[in-house]
């Protein structure tokens, strides 16, 4: 489900702010989630890997709003990883609402990756990733499990990281709404770029353009998503010819779609979501071949719920070119049932079981592959 949101542009802003002939005092509280979670994975015994595995996921958030006599809400979010990170302030970025939408500037998802519809998942969620806290992607295959089709269907220009961007989504009318972004820069290291970089090291120009439906029916629930994705790439970049004797113009921008739709009624909810990239991020390898992140993914899943309990049953696919010189493709499945009770409006307790398969496209080695099912239990609060 994606999170609903009401977000102006640059310029309604200005108009607001120029308006304001009162201050607001700004208040801060502090926001946040932990999951703590203890499971068991079944991983190909050629990796030697722990098979009992316990592992948890936080961060805290600083949050700041105030509202000025004529209506203009303000506010940080900033947003503090509980672990040990490469990202260890995972995002931090101001916001302006009104009447006209809301504004976010600084470090954030983009309108595409936030307004996606996905399938539904009450328990670990297998569209984004978090699997492999028990079932390892290898090292050797080359699918990108984040921001990746490969891996899910909220997808980002290039597979930016929080990077740093302007944002706008307008009011919602009649269900419907629509959010732009522009990433002057793509990063993906998830270390949240703040300085300038050489337009030859990196994706520049980035756009994330978002749009969803969020309405009811005589008490069906209808949600529909689509979102498109562009990044400008590197400059000085130039056609190569690879070791197996492919023509491969590294000048190519990265261009990406995703769509979905979901559908809720009688304590059910169906839904499913894609995601293609169709001009991949390309990158030299060591070895003289060029790697894509090409590719497409899609999931589908139900959840039913009547009053604290509820449950799910969710597939994922994904597929990645990968190499060139390496014929076929770097292939993801998984799927899970999952389980939730609430404790209270804060708190609950969640279940998951699934099996995860990586199999790599290069038929000549095993190194590029691993499966396994995995169950895992944790426990979930929101402060």
């Amino acid at each position: 489900m994606t999170k609903k949101l009401l977000l102006g542009s640059t310029a309604l802003v200005a108009v607001s702010l120029v308006s304001s002939t009162a201050s607001a005092q700004i208040e801060m509280r502090l926001g946040g989630f932990m999951n703590q979670w203890f499971g068991f994975g079944d991983n190909d015994s050629q990796y030697n890997l722990q098979d009992v595995d316990q592992w948890s996921n936080t961060e805290v958030f600083f949050l700041g709003q105030g509202t000025t006599d004529n209506g203009l809400t303000f506010g940080v979010n900033i947003q503090l990883e509980g672990n040990t990170s490469g990202d260890q302030i995972d995002e931090s970025f101001l916001f302006l609402s009104g009447n006209w939408g809301r504004f976010l500037i600084g470090s954030e998802n983009s309108a595409g990756y936030l307004m996606t519809i996905t399938a539904p998942n009450v328990s670990l969620p297998i569209n984004s990733g978090s699997q492999t806290q028990h079932i390892a992607l290898p090292a050797l295959n080359g699918g990108e499990i984040f921001r990746s089709p490969f891996g899910s269907t909220t997808i980002e220009p290039a597979r930016d990281n929080d990077g740093q961007k302007l944002t706008y989504f307008t009011p919602r009318f009649s269900g419907l709404q629509l959010g732009v972004s522009y990433l002057p820069d793509i990063d993906d290291t998830g270390g949240d770029r703040n300085s300038l970089i050489a337009d030859t090291d990196a994706y520049t120009n980035g756009i994330s353009v978002g749009i969803n439906y969020d309405n009811e029916f005589d008490g069906v629930g209808v949600q529909a998503s689509g979102g498109f994705f562009y990044a400008e790439a590197p400059d000085g970049l130039s056609t190569v010819i690879t070791p197996g004797g492919n023509s491969v113009d590294l000048s190519e921008d990265f261009i990406g779609y995703s769509a979905g739709a979901a559908v809720s009624f009688g304590g059910f909810e169906i839904g499913g979501s894609y995601a293609v990239v169709t001009e991949g991020v390309l990158a030299t390898q060591t070895s003289g071949d060029v790697s894509t992140t090409e590719g497409y993914g899609f999931d589908v899943g139900v959840s039913y719920g009547q009053g604290p309990w509820s449950v799910s049953g969710t597939y994922y696919y994904g597929e990645q070119d990968s190499l060139f010189d390496v014929g076929g493709q770097d292939e993801h499945e998984s799927y899970a049932v999952g389980g939730r009770y609430n404790l209270g409006s804060s708190i609950a307790l969640l279940a998951s079981a699934g099996f995860t398969d990586f199999e790599g496209e290069d038929d000549t080695t095993s190194l590029d592959d691993n499966d396994g099912f995995f169950i895992t239990g944790g426990i979930g609060i929101r402060f």
